[in-house]
């Protein structure tokens, strides 16, 4: 049995950095220039869904069914244009964790539920050892599915069972676990149900370490 996971593979909005704000107030000042308003059960239900799954949504509220590919649209142009103009808001410790990830040369991924178009308005910034950078829209299924996290072990050549997942949401530790590897999950907006292959940090990644990653790997691994 291997002694280190081969690859971790990092979700991005939520996990790896806090975006998850920027999307709800963006989504919310969309919604607003229609005069709807949604409140927080109605935001928490989008958390970590395909943005088109949440633009169909916002389309039919404010009226405009049809016109979903330009609520997706805008939304995401709105989006990347406020990643560029400002700082990464980095989470508390992902970035030290990816620098000592990296110090280590442990292959990473980025498997996303967002867009081509938002990771190239962050990719200058983003760590030199993000080996590979899958995008909702490079898979034919989205989160939940685990084609994500498949095609990012594939690229990075290894077995996505011999990876660790850092995920926030329902669809993306659902799609990691699928994918057979172990989640190491950094929930904020909802409670994760348990699952024998999943570790859940009571304290982020704050605390957290590539010797207490693959820790839980070894622990967790040969889990149902």
């Amino acid at each position: 049995m291997r002694a280190e996971p081969s690859a971790v593979l990092w979700d991005f909005d939520g996990t790896l950095v806090d975006t998850e704000p920027l999307w709800a107030a963006t989504e919310r000042e969309m919604l607003a220039d229609y005069g709807v308003h949604w409140g927080e059960e109605k935001m928490i239900a989008c958390h970590g869904q395909h943005a088109l799954i949440t633009a169909q949504m916002m389309a039919h509220d404010m009226g405009i069914p049809e016109r979903a590919a330009w609520v997706w649209r805008e939304l995401h142009e709105r989006i990347a244009d406020q990643i560029r103009a400002t700082d990464l808001p980095w989470l508390p410790g992902a970035r030290e964790l990816m620098a000592e990830l990296a110090d280590a040369d442990v292959p990473c991924a980025i498997v996303t539920a967002s867009d081509r178009i938002i990771l190239d308005a962050a990719r200058e910034r983003l760590p030199a050892n993000l080996d590979v950078i899958v995008t909702v829209d490079e898979v034919a299924q989205a989160k939940p599915h685990p084609e994500g996290y498949l095609t990012a072990a594939s690229r990075l050549g290894v077995d996505a069972r011999d990876a660790v997942a850092l995920e926030d949401s329902v669809p993306g530790t659902t799609a990691a676990l699928a994918a057979g590897a172990v989640v190491y999950a950094v929930p904020s907006m909802v409670e994760l149900a348990p699952h024998p292959r999943m570790h859940v940090s009571a304290t982020g990644l704050t605390t957290s370490t590539w010797a207490e990653l693959a820790q839980v790997w070894r622990e967790l691994k040969e889990q149902a």
